[in-house]
């Protein structure tokens, strides 16, 4: 669409340029990801947290390698891709997920420090990697394959 002195744009040409825009930053933001995405990810992230019964200092070690694979998964197939260079999802749209995995990783770390109870980093385990796998089925069914 050329901009000056050519005539404005209808209502309906204006819309579907703005739906177009609106797909396209979408596909920007939220890329198709991998199937396997997803599990992968779930399995980490519940490693971070069975990495927690581990001696401490085998502990510290599993859970930087597993937080690297992590980033570097997480970077590698969603916010730098080929053809896209560091996506940017909206931060909002992350705090749910967030606050889920944080909120499991704690409340895991408060139980099993005041009560001693070291099988409820299981429990944070399999709650994070439901989190992660729920917001998968929710990602592919909005933003596809």
């Amino acid at each position: 669409m050329e901009t000056g002195s050519s005539k404005q744009p209808s209502r309906d040409e204006a819309e579907q340029t703005l739906r177009q825009l609106g797909q396209d930053e979408g596909a920007v933001r939220y890329p198709p990801l991998p199937r396997w995405f997803f599990p992968v990810m779930a399995a980490l992230v519940a490693g971070l947290a069975l990495a927690q019964l581990m001696e401490p200092s085998e502990s510290h070690r599993v859970t930087l390698a597993l937080g690297v694979a992590t980033l570097v998964t997480a970077s590698r197939y969603w916010m730098n891709r080929e053809g896209v260079s560091w996506a940017s999802a909206r931060f909002v749209d992350s705090v749910p997920f967030l606050l889920g995995i944080l909120g499991a990783f704690a409340l895991s770390w408060v139980v099993s420090a005041t009560t001693g109870a070291w099988w409820i980093w299981i429990v944070g385990a399999v709650v994070a990697a439901g989190i992660v796998l729920r917001t998968g089925l929710a990602y592919r069914r909005e933003h596809g394959e």
